[in-house]
């Protein structure tokens, strides 16, 4: 019995035979199943290294931005306590201006809470989602980071500018006379032209005078310092206080006095007693105000 198989003929370029040659039939497919395979193993191959390079390129990416990420990472890690400091710095200072602006409690700078030394940061919550792609990039955080560094910064300097304000403020006030000198007294005469009570004529009072008793408690009108104590021709036994920015408080006809030149007197404190001593026709004290040299009418300066 014939074995199939497959008769191949081969012709030249005239169209002659040349050969005859019989394959197998079975040894035919083998050749066709085998050069299929091969062309199937090469295309997987292919597709094989094609993918193998987007993911070796990839991988190399990520390697490259997780280097970056990491310095990133160790960068801020240092820059972390000095925002912290600058973070309490800032919150102090805000407090401090607050409570000198009188507007009641304090809230929280950074609106989460009182900030410790020893307690962790509280954490700021937010309405925008934290989502991989709002993410920045290490150098855009490091730039961002850097920014904010600069806005506390600049946020610390207007604080202090502020609360430099508020203490100066405060210090201006103290030291502007603003009280009676006298609280229990009654006004007998006040700042302006008047008819001298010695002589008659008429002349310039350059204070107020305040009618009382021998020994009622003189007070200073507001903090300042005391340059002068002593006897002064007409004006008896005088104590003056220098209260800054150019304010001097001048009382006169004083039976006695409590303090000493170069003492810190405070506002309501009793620095010495109402008297007649001097050019006087009864117990009252004489008030002047000065400011620069120049005498001002002291009711201007007293609230109560």
């Amino acid at each position: 019995m014939t074995k199939p198989c497959y008769l191949l003929v081969i012709m030249d370029s005239s169209g002659g035979v040349t050969r005859r040659v019989r394959v197998p039939r079975r040894a035919f497919k083998a050749a066709v199943g085998g050069v299929f395979g091969a062309l199937t193993l090469s295309l997987v191959m292919m597709v094989h290294g094609v993918t193998s390079y987007d993911d070796s390129e990839q991988a190399a990416r990520l390697a490259v931005e997780n280097l970056e990420l990491s310095a990133t990472l160790a960068q801020l890690e240092g820059q972390v306590p000095q925002a912290r400091v600058a973070a309490m710095r800032s919150e102090e200072l805000f407090r401090r201006v607050w409570a000198h602006s009188g507007l009641g409690r304090s809230p929280s700078l950074l609106g989460v809470g009182p900030i410790s030394g020893d307690s962790e940061p509280q954490e700021l919550h937010s309405s925008a989602p934290g989502t991989p792609e709002d993410a920045l990039p290490p150098g855009q955080l490091l730039r961002a980071f850097g920014q904010l560094e600069v806005q506390s910064r600049a946020l610390q300097d207007n604080l202090e500018l502020t609360l430099e304000y508020f203490d100066d403020a405060q210090r201006l006030l103290k030291n502007t006379p603003s009280i009676r000198p006298a609280n229990d007294a009654w006004i007998s005469s006040r700042f302006g032209r008047r008819h001298d009570p010695m002589h008659g004529g008429l002349v310039m009072h350059k204070g107020v005078d305040f009618a009382g008793y021998t020994g009622m408690p003189v007070v200073a009108p507001a903090d300042g310092v005391v340059i002068w104590t002593g006897t002064r021709g007409g004006y008896g036994r005088t104590v003056v206080i220098d209260h800054g920015n150019g304010v001097q408080t001048h009382f006169a006809h004083l039976d006695s006095y409590d303090v000493r030149r170069g003492d810190q007197v405070a506002r309501g404190e009793v620095i010495a007693e109402m008297g007649s001593t001097g050019k006087s026709t009864g117990p009252h004290l004489h008030y002047e105000v000065r400011r620069y040299g120049e005498p001002v009418d002291p009711l201007s300066f007293i609230l109560n």
